[in-house]
């Protein structure tokens, strides 16, 4: 999917999914203001608000079957959050 979409490039859906868990697990993340920009470390290493985002929309592109198993590692996550 990564080589037919115009929008992505390969790794970008593995990078969303880093940057989700490493946010879903660190233990301040309810901290992070989303309007302030938050901390300076999710400023330069991206916004775990659209990675989530952009994991909806791959998983909305894909076939049922791929879906499905990424939504399952994402919703674990997203119980996690």
């Amino acid at each position: 999917m990564e080589h037919q979409k115009q929008r992505l490039w390969p790794g970008s859906i593995g990078e969303a999914m880093v940057r989700w868990r490493s946010f879903v697990h660190q233990p301040n993340r309810r901290l992070w203001d989303y309007d302030s920009g938050g901390c300076t470390e999710w400023a330069c290493c991206g916004d775990p608000w659209q990675a989530r985002e952009y994991l909806e929309t791959v998983m909305l592109a894909m076939s049922r079957r791929r879906a499905r198993e990424l939504r399952s590692l994402v919703e674990a996550l997203d119980r996690c959050y």
